[in-house]
């Protein structure tokens, strides 16, 4: 099996006293629409199966695939973004240095929010494992969060740190699951469907 863990489109950047849970921009609708067409293509091989965060620019994401392949969508709050329940959604973009955003992230604040680091990763893996231990030999389509896809690749790869990488809006990472458990990166960040 492979799992395509899949970063939602670009959202708007807002606040939110009620919890920060931004729609996808107008240019983010036209990544998702790119992402379907490739995912419909058979850029990536034949998705079978295909679950999203809940959270709104993961939902809206995964809707163009979902419409491109005709598939039903499941969705898994385990797969939901570090920030869900925050009042502001973008703090990472007032950082002006991105190692210091990791630095801050690893552990445990972004901006002025705090988190858990290891709860998340936790929860993250059990989202995408139970996701893996279907039994069958498919593509299945993971739309979620640059933090969620930062938790599970960091897990495989037995990285002290969870946070190390910045996937792009729509960005694909594969990711080989065998049925013993054995799970090996095979790509990165691929973005190659956003260009003309």
């Amino acid at each position: 099996m492979e799992l395509l863990l899949i970063r939602h489109a670009q959202p708007f950047r807002l606040s939110d006293p009620n919890g920060a849970d931004p729609d996808l921009t107008l240019e983010g609708e036209e990544q998702a629409k790119l992402l379907a067409k490739a995912l419909a293509d058979g850029r990536y091989g034949q998705v079978g199966h295909l679950v999203s965060s809940p959270m709104r620019r993961a939902a809206q994401t995964a809707g163009f695939v979902r419409d491109a392949l005709a598939l039903d969508l499941a969705l898994d709050e385990r797969l939901v973004e570090l920030n869900h329940g925050w009042t502001v959604y973008g703090a990472s973009h007032n950082y002006t240095d991105r190692r210091l955003a990791f630095d801050d992230m690893n552990n445990g604040r972004l901006g002025d929010n705090v988190f858990d680091p290891l709860l998340f990763r936790s929860r993250v893996v059990e989202g995408i494992e139970s996701v893996a231990e279907r039994d069958d030999d498919t593509v299945i389509a993971v739309v979620c969060h640059g933090g969620v896809i930062n938790a599970y690749l960091s897990h495989i790869l037995g990285a002290p740190k969870i946070f190390f990488a910045d996937p792009f809006y729509t960005s694909v990472s594969r990711v080989l699951a065998l049925p013993d458990g054995y799970r090996q990166v095979l790509s990165l960040n691929e973005i190659d469907h956003l260009r003309p």
